[in-house]
């Protein structure tokens, strides 16, 4: 089983779609989250040009860019971003890593009895929870975007 996020800066887990079928592909599961159409229906003519950066199994567009391919062939600019993008994404795998270290409950190939346990419940209150615990204390990406989550008590107001 799979599941899609989005983290923040302050290392809220902002937006967690799933699960889905372990096999899919990301570009998939990009498309049944609908995620594109939503950020066109918020961004759409606001002057706005915002961007979301993503693993290699998304493709480069309007909203999510990813790093450049052809290693070989690139430029030095571009190198560069794909470098500094890379340290990025590590901390949104951080994000993942900390539900499963938390909750190894979660973790499907220990676990979880698919059909036999309310799956997407159950990760869903696990994020919620890690997120709780990043407006507790100092966390590894809020400190790497430099950048502090909410408080305890504004996060749970927005949830």
């Amino acid at each position: 089983m799979k599941y899609q996020s989005v983290v923040y800066p302050n290392g809220i887990i902002g937006r967690l779609d799933g699960p889905f079928n372990g096999h899919r592909h990301d570009a998939a599961i990009l498309n049944l989250s609908r995620m594109r159409e939503e950020m066109e229906l918020e961004f759409q003519g606001n002057g706005w040009n915002y961007s979301l950066y993503g693993d290699p199994g998304y493709s480069n567009q309007k909203f999510i860019k990813v790093g450049y391919k052809n290693y070989r062939k690139l430029t030095q600019l571009e190198r560069r971003f794909n470098r500094d993008m890379s340290a990025l994404r590590v901390s949104v795998e951080y994000g993942f890593g900390k539900i499963l270290q938390q909750f190894a409950l979660v973790d499907f190939k220990k676990n979880q009895k698919l059909y036999q346990q309310r799956l997407k419940e159950q990760y869903f209150v696990a994020a919620m929870l890690v997120n709780c615990q990043a407006c507790l204390k100092s966390n590894q990406i809020s400190d790497y975007f430099n950048c502090a989550p909410p408080s305890l008590e504004k996060y749970l107001e927005s949830v």
